[in-house]
């Protein structure tokens, strides 16, 4: 959520480089005055050849020659800098937005989709990055050869520039309406660019399901419907851009022959000379094209700015809320309870209430479980205790502290978490385990996979450590993927474990060498699991049932048996399921 506008991203980083840009700028118009003393210098020697007068090499050729080659050494500052600083922008551009998004509260990503957030950073960047590496730049030199030639004209004659720009307030208004007109297009179309990369992304991560039920045709229909959309959009984009510039070369025309036309007259009159009329048609070419550039470059830059603001809309999220502290864990644990709810509320919508008035403890050294039907609120509980989403009403302290007092990675350091859904970076097994600690040796990632009972199958593997496990570990079972996992958990060695149920999908084999090296991890660590099946909590120390976001039951599974309520019936339904 955008609680308060942050000073634009582009505005802020292009100031910071504003040295290039001012480098860029004065070499644009030094540059300009040569060329225009260049034409001044030929004007000067035509009429003096016209009235028979010798022009001698050293006074035209040597002084000539000298404003070529310093007009190629501006010509070659002007475009190192402004190319510099247009990389420099797109970089700190895309480092700074980089580092903003991981920052932004898990909520941001859960409503906006990946499609959407990937075109950002990918074509809505590239498309700004046109501004800074040619819209930008053109229009800088545009405006300089327009004021510089304009000055020199109206030094000439100025009726000259009357009759130049007798037709730009025309051009003006045309431009306007194209521009906005084009501004609604391109808004359509990168909408349209979101959800064409969103339905590819769906695709190709639920690859196995689109092939297991032949979705194929289903799925190229779907993409194919945002590829003619954008298609479409590109097409009336495109159609309203060429008609601009159709109208721009006429309407450019009307002036380029009536400022020939006065020229002439000007000279037959004896108002200018003939080295005159020779510099101002040179000068007059040089100064239609940037003319109608300015005027049309409206188009352009509201283009660019429908992607600028989709860029800042980024920027200007805020990022989680974290508190300053980071309290010593081995200090805090003496402070009574590791985990304290009270009366914890929490909302998705704001609407229904996924948890409402949660209220337990859970003691060091405790291995809890919480038990319960689906929708109930248990993944929920995890996502608050990792600080991924902020309660919305009571109290949850860690380790005696308050939560919201915590630095939000000095809380998270206090957790080890094992999903169900094992997350696995394409990269090598090595690299997937040691993101559990910082700098880890390759002696401690061994030893963290040995007591996960997964380095003999990683010893088999051709590369090793070295085997690269392909895009969320795909090219592992489910069973090899939980046991790094869980290897990356031993690694961190935080004291409080989280485990989503990491047997529930597993067979037989593979669940014993599981429960294994979670008995290993376990020691010395409070475990707090989310039970899909109540086989595998009977021995925790307490369970907790969840129903309508509330704790239902508590006590341990033999208590919740005698009482003969709700955990009762959920064992009984699934010693009935398993005969």
């Amino acid at each position: 959520m955008v609680k308060n506008k942050k000073k634009n991203l582009y505005v802020d980083i292009g100031t910071k480089h504003g040295f290039l840009l001012l480098v860029y700028v004065v070499a644009a118009v030094v540059l300009n005055a040569v060329v225009i003393a260049g034409n001044e210098y030929l004007a000067r020697a035509t009429d003096s050849l016209l009235l028979g007068e010798t022009v001698e090499f050293q006074e035209f050729f040597l002084p000539l020659t000298g404003m070529i080659v310093v007009g190629t050494i501006l010509a070659y500052v002007q475009s190192l800098c402004g190319n510099n600083y247009s990389a420099k922008v797109q970089r700190d551009v895309r480092g700074r937005l980089g580092k903003h998004l991981l920052t932004l509260p898990y909520s941001y990503y859960d409503e906006k989709g990946t499609g959407s957030i990937m075109t950002k950073l990918v074509s809505d960047i590239a498309e700004v990055g046109r501004f800074f590496s040619e819209i930008m730049p053109n229009l800088i030199v545009d405006v300089i050869v327009v004021l510089t030639v304009t000055v020199y004209f109206l030094q000439m004659d100025i009726m000259l520039i009357v009759v130049l720009f007798v037709t730009y307030p025309v051009l003006l208004v045309v431009a306007d309406k194209i521009s906005r007109h084009l501004t609604a297009v391109v808004k359509k179309r990168r909408g349209s660019l979101d959800a064409r990369t969103q339905a590819a992304f769906d695709a190709i991560q639920g690859i196995s399901v689109v092939r297991s039920y032949n979705l194929d045709k289903v799925m190229q229909k779907k993409i194919n419907y945002y590829i003619d959309d954008v298609a479409d959009q590109g097409c009336k984009s495109t159609k309203i851009t060429s008609m601009g510039y159709v109208l721009r070369h006429s309407i450019n025309t009307i002036p380029v022959v009536l400022c020939y036309m006065f020229a002439l007259h000007e000279v037959l009159t004896g108002k200018i000379t003939t080295g005159d009329m020779l510099a101002f048609s040179v000068l007059l070419n040089r100064i239609l094209y940037p003319l109608g550039n300015i005027v049309f470059c409206v188009n352009d830059i509201r283009e660019v700015n429908v992607a600028l603001q989709r860029v800042q809309e980024i920027y200007d999220q805020e990022p989680e809320e974290s508190g300053t502290e980071k309290f010593s864990m081995e200090v805090a644990q003496g402070n009574g309870n590791v985990v304290e709810w009270d009366d914890i509320t929490f909302s998705y919508d704001g609407e229904r209430q996924v948890l409402n008035g949660m209220k337990f403890a859970i003691g060091q050294g405790q291995t809890v479980a919480f038990a319960g039907g689906s929708g109930e609120g248990k993944s929920t509980i995890f996502r608050i205790l990792c600080g991924f989403y902020r309660k919305k009403g009571g109290n949850y302290k860690l380790f005696g502290h308050d939560f919201a007092d915590w630095d939000l990675q000095a809380a998270r350091n206090c957790f080890s978490y094992v999903s169900q859904n094992v997350f696995l970076f394409p990269e090598t097994i090595w690299r997937n385990v040691a993101y559990g600690k910082e700098n880890a040796t390759k002696e401690e990632v061994i030893e963290a996979c040995k007591n996960a009972n997964i380095h003999d199958f990683i010893m088999n593997l051709p590369d090793g450590y070295d085997t690269v496990v392909g895009e969320r570990g795909v090219r592992l079972s489910g069973g090899e993927r939980q046991r790094i996992s869980i290897a990356r958990a031993f690694l961190k060695n935080a004291p409080i474990l989280l485990l989503d149920e990491p047997t529930a999908a597993v067979d037989a084999g593979t669940e014993g060498l599981l429960q294994e090296a979670i008995g290993r991890i376990s020691k010395g660590k409070t475990v707090i699991i989310i039970a899909h099946r109540l086989s595998t909590i009977m021995d925790a120390d307490k369970i907790y049932v969840v129903e309508g976001g509330r704790i239902a039951e508590s006590g341990t599974h033999a208590e919740l048996i005698a009482r003969n309520g709700i955990y009762a019936g959920m064992h009984g339904k699934e010693v009935a399921a398993n005969e």
